[in-house]
């Protein structure tokens, strides 16, 4: 997938709708498309994931996650790259696809380039 992030918005107010919906959570309207956004953004809170039921995430605990919120003000929940990030920190998304084909978003270094799910697992664990 491409690095360049595309949300959904309100035609009508222009309030960015994330999660996606059918209306707009703002005005109602049904008017929705989607437009390019700025990946770049504040993390706000980060976790270690310590027990998990899905096999593959089993097999490399601690996993880090942390919530992104965007310059559009989407908050989203990510996938950490780096055990050195800190709460505050200036974070960049990127769309990467899982092992099993699901698209998922990454946090990231601003301008540490793009990577795939690879190079997620061995940054995530360090």
């Amino acid at each position: 997938m491409s690095n360049h992030l595309k949300l959904p918005f309100c035609k009508n107010c222009q309030t960015v709708q994330y999660p996606p919906r059918e209306i707009c959570c703002n005005c109602l309207s049904d008017e929705l498309h989607s437009q390019e956004v700025n990946p770049a953004g504040i993390l706000l809170s980060q976790t270690s994931l310590q027990h998990s039921l899905e096999p593959y995430f089993t097999a490399h605990l601690p996993w880090k996650i942390g919530t992104v919120q965007l310059e559009c003000g989407a908050i989203i929940i990510a996938h950490l790259m780096n055990s050195d990030l800190k709460t505050g920190a200036n974070i960049e998304l990127q769309n990467i696809i899982d092992p099993n084909g699901c698209a998922c978003f990454i946090g990231k270094k601003p301008g540490s380039g793009t990577v795939d799910w690879n190079t997620l697992e061995k940054g995530n664990t360090k």
